[in-house]
């Protein structure tokens, strides 16, 4: 699963209504059945910040593409498996442990009077896209609504469908060295702001996790 930590200069502008967007957080379970491998490269947070300083990006919002990069390797063992095969989903996190009510994002700093709302969980919009679509959510942006919604970009436990076949939903064994256009996943982020919302500086991780399907 990745984490994605957002870091910014805090800068005490009252206009300014900044994200410290996703630290996108990559993990992967160790411990396999079926398979020899499972990982994530790297498996490095990766940090992104849109700000919102202006009309133009207040009414139409920022987009950042490619912010990441998910590049898996999921390798059969010695012997071959025919069950290996593995999931890939993301998931949101506000941290809750800090106060933040569920469909928020996280305050980090607050600018002014604070007499509108904090932005919700749901202005934060993710799109994953890999060059065979394998995903049923590829090219499309996605939402979340509360802390730790779950979005499956490869679901759990589907049938095994074989690498190098550019097909829906590939999570049979290989990695991005040998069929990088499956195993490879694009990320890119949408945010659409409100000018009901607080201006300050907010932060929202997006943790992506793989997994050995069992």
């Amino acid at each position: 699963m990745c984490f994605f930590r957002y870091y910014t200069l805090m800068i005490p502008i009252k206009s300014i209504f900044s994200f410290i967007v996703l630290a996108f957080a990559f993990t992967f379970a160790k411990a396999q059945i079926h398979c020899g491998l499972v990982e994530i490269v790297p498996n490095t947070t990766v940090n992104a910040l849109l700000t919102f300083d202006d009309f133009t990006s207040y009414n139409g919002g920022r987009i950042l593409n490619s912010v990441a990069r998910i590049r898996i390797r999921v390798l059969n063992k010695a012997i071959i498996d025919p069950l290996c095969s593995w999931s890939l989903v993301m998931v949101i996190d506000n941290n809750p442990g800090a106060g933040t009510p569920a469909s928020e994002w996280e305050e980090l700093l607050q600018y002014g009077s604070g007499n509108g709302t904090n932005p919700p969980i749901n202005s934060l919009e993710v799109r994953v896209r890999n060059a065979c679509n394998t995903s049923p959510i590829d090219g499309s942006f996605q939402t979340f609504t509360n802390n730790t919604d779950l979005i499956d970009i490869i679901a759990p436990l589907l049938p095994v469908t074989s690498a190098n076949t550019c097909a829906l939903n590939v999570n049979g064994p290989s990695d991005y060295l040998a069929n990088y256009d499956e195993f490879n996943f694009d990320i890119d982020v949408r945010v659409l702001p409100n000018f009901t919302y607080n201006p300050g500086i907010y932060q929202l991780n997006v943790r992506f996790h793989l997994e050995e399907n069992p």
